[in-house]
């Protein structure tokens, strides 16, 4: 038996359900009824790129729309404070590594590239 798929909610997940539920609202207290299934689509494009086996291709659509809309942003969280992002130098994947100086070899989940990465200090 295979473990259980975990899903992942990325920027563009978040703001296609997000602008699905302001268009609920909207259609709720205009009482436009007829229009509700405009929201439909946005909640299964979301659920649909959340269990995609395909990450590589997810990862870059996201990284396009977080380019392409400004004010999206990744919240500051503690571990994010604790890590430094970089992308991989073979696909472009964003990749999670700690902040630490000095030298760390990286391998890259996605497509198994290793590469080297010099921190210096501040």
């Amino acid at each position: 038996m295979s473990p259980p798929r975990k899903s992942r909610i990325d920027e563009l997940s978040f703001f296609l359900i997000a602008i699905a539920f302001i268009l609920v609202i909207i259609v709720t207290l205009f009482d436009l009824n007829r229009f509700i299934f405009l929201s439909w689509p946005l909640i299964l494009i979301a659920y649909w790129r959340s269990f995609s086996k395909n990450k590589k291709k997810r990862s870059k659509e996201n990284q396009a729309f977080t380019k392409a809309v400004p004010f999206v942003k990744t919240p500051d969280t503690p571990e994010s404070l604790e890590y430094a992002y970089l992308n991989c130098n073979n696909c472009t994947q964003l990749l999670q590594v700690p902040k630490k100086t000095g030298h760390m070899k990286v391998t890259c989940p996605i497509c198994s590239y290793t590469f080297s990465v010099v921190k210096k200090s501040n």
